[in-house]
This record gives structure tokens, sequence and C-alpha cells, in this order.
């Protein structure tokens, strides 16, 4: 299943994909989005996919371990608050998937690691807060 990226996340990391050649991760997000994303317009997005500023739980099937984070642009990131980067491993797996999905990807470790989308606890969208 292809990420599901609204018309404007897709525009806004277009633009830090201008602004910020050679970051880590971009590369790998800026491909997903120009070649296997759906975009979609944002007034169009379903209220189970996970978009930037979205707070989602989800399991590490390697760890069993589960996470509740918010998916955030890179000037917003805070680990110590929950806060990862939409360019971080984690969060670009992360970034249009739906609950219920699971998503893979490889580790700068090397290990290939499986997410499962638990819950999507807050989306932008789907609450009106488009100013976000």
């Amino acid at each position: 299943m292809f990420p599901i990226i609204t018309d404007l996340d897709a525009a806004r990391l277009r633009d830090l994909g201008s602004r910020l050649r050679g970051v880590s991760g971009l590369g790998r997000l800026m491909h997903m989005v120009d070649t296997q994303a759906e975009i979609v317009p944002r007034d169009g997005i379903d209220e189970n996919i996970v978009t930037v500023n979205s707070v989602v739980s989800y399991r590490d099937e390697l760890t069993a371990s589960v996470h509740q984070v918010a998916i955030v642009y890179p000037d917003d990131a805070d680990v110590a608050k929950g806060r990862i980067s939409v360019l971080s491993p984690v969060g670009a797996a992360l970034l249009g998937r739906a609950a219920g999905a699971r998503t893979a990807f490889d580790a700068p470790d090397g290990t290939r690691r499986v997410l499962h989308v638990l819950e999507l606890h807050y989306q932008p969208e789907a609450w009106g807060h488009l100013g976000v």
C-alpha cells in the first residue's frame, strides 16, 4: 500500500528538499513523496492517515515496544517530548500510513524494522486545525 500524503505536506516537504539538500533522511523521503505517495487535497484526507503534526501510537515489531509520538517538521522536533522529525527513519516510515497498517524500513544500524500503526490520536485535518 502506497503512503497517502496531503498536497500541503507534499509541498512543504518539497520546499524542505530544495532548502536542505544533503540532510540525512531527506533523499529517502523525497523519493517516497515524488514516486510512491498518493497526493490528495488536504481537505480530502481520510482521518485515519498519519499526516505531519499527527500524534500516533505504533509498535516496533522487532522490540515489541509501543511508542506514542507526534510527527513534526525538523525545526519542531524534540525527541524528549515525543516530537520526532518527519525526516527521521521512523517519522518518514509512519507518514502517510493508516491506522492498522504495517510499514518497514532499514534503520541506520542496518536492521530491518517493521512498525505497526496502532492508533491515530490526533490528526490536524480531522480536527479542523488547518493552520498547523
